[in-house]
């Protein structure tokens, strides 16, 4: 049996061992201040609870932000917010069951192949199996190669588009496709959207809400992760039994954080900032990868650059770049046991910040001296 992965924690140890200052690399949480919004006064708040399914400001901004970016018509009682796009993808599959959404021999949640780790914490919560999608060369889910016994039991399948490691975009159409012909519920995480290189940011909605949820996240397109709001919308059946179960359960959006919210899904202008500073990074972090004898391949979407390692393996290379360098990257086993010989790194920072380290990046000393004797 292969050993885990080495943990965040146990990297950030490395780096602050290293004698190099930390150069954290390994969460999508871009280094630049958060957006600013309209405040009010202290003591202004209302008196009750926020509304959990969230305000009518917020679901209106939710519902034209969708109208608006990506020519979806959805009614404010098809959006509801959540309290963070991760709250809500680990808690789904349990809130499905609290609703009564789990049809008889359904017990298995639909994960991709190399994917965000809450899919499968989530299902865990609730009880239910997971299975990982095959995926073809460029990491695009082909849930047609599922065994039947597997398919017949699915209750849902997660898809992430672009993808989080890989920034793989996935055939949106298809896959919702394929999950209305079995009866599975699609839900498309949709947290980096806005950071589609490889053509126009595509939403699952763009083909209709039967049978579809997505999530989407104030905290990547907005750079605003301390706000802990972000919404989900599509099938009006799906949300209206979901809304009070997450109610029941006491998750809401505060409310200075849902007016924050409506406001930074109304304004594009800094969106499109953050788009861009996300755009030049990626490509000047391949850029350097490449440079300095990396496997670097430039993704579809995403903050992330996913990357063969030298040798193979993950794990000696997220040990090597934290200890030698005080680089954190993950080691690609954490996102699943087909990224063993892969490292993600997030092109969160200046490549002015990398630069003086590029060094570290190429292959491992082992791996130079080995090739000299070939």
């Amino acid at each position: 049996m292969l050993s885990a992965p080495p943990s965040r924690e146990e990297l950030l140890d490395l780096a602050r061992g290293s004698g190099s200052a930390l150069l954290d690399l390994s969460l999508g949480v871009p280094a630049d201040p958060p957006p600013v919004t309209p405040g009010e006064a202290p003591g202004q708040e209302p008196a009750g609870y926020p509304p959990s399914a969230g305000t009518e400001e917020l679901r209106l901004a939710a519902a034209g932000y969708l109208r608006r970016r990506f020519g979806v018509a959805l009614a404010p009682d098809a959006v509801a917010a959540c309290a963070g796009a991760k709250e809500f993808i680990s808690t789904l599959p349990l809130f499905l069951r609290d609703a009564g959404l789990v049809p008889p021999g359904r017990d298995t949640v639909l994960v991709p192949q190399l994917c965000y780790p809450a899919y499968e914490k989530g299902a865990r919560l609730a009880g239910f199996a997971t299975h990982r999608v095959p995926a073809d060369d460029d990491h695009r889910m082909r849930p047609d190669l599922l065994p039947a016994a597997v398919r017949d039991r699915a209750l849902c399948l997660w898809v992430n588009s672009p993808s989080n490691p890989t920034g793989a975009l996935e055939p949106l159409d298809t896959l919702i496709a394929w999950g209305r012909r079995y009866g599975v519920l699609v839900v498309s995480d949709e947290a980096y959207i806005e950071s589609t290189w490889s053509g126009s940011p595509r939403t699952a909605l763009a083909h209709g809400t039967a049978g579809v949820l997505a999530v989407h996240s104030l905290s990547k397109r907005s750079n605003s992760p301390g706000l802990r709001v972000g919404f989900y919308a599509g099938d009006p059946a799906v949300v209206e039994r979901l809304v009070p179960c997450r109610r029941a359960a006491g998750l809401m959006a505060g409310a200075a954080a849902q007016r924050s919210a409506a406001y930074l899904l109304g304004d594009d202008e800094h969106a499109r900032i953050q788009y861009e500073r996300g755009a030049t990074r990626v490509a000047d972090l391949v850029r350097l990868l490449t440079v300095n004898g990396a496997a670097a391949r430039s993704p579809d979407g995403g903050f992330f650059v996913w990357t063969a390692a030298p040798g193979g393996d993950g794990d000696t290379w997220a040990r090597s770049l934290a200890s030698r360098a005080g680089i954190v990257v993950m080691p690609g086993g954490a996102y699943g046991p087909a990224g063993r010989g892969h490292v993600r790194f997030a092109a969160v920072r200046d490549i002015a910040e990398i630069t003086p380290r590029a060094g570290a990046l190429g292959p491992l000393e082992s791996d130079k001296r080995r090739a000299a004797h070939v």
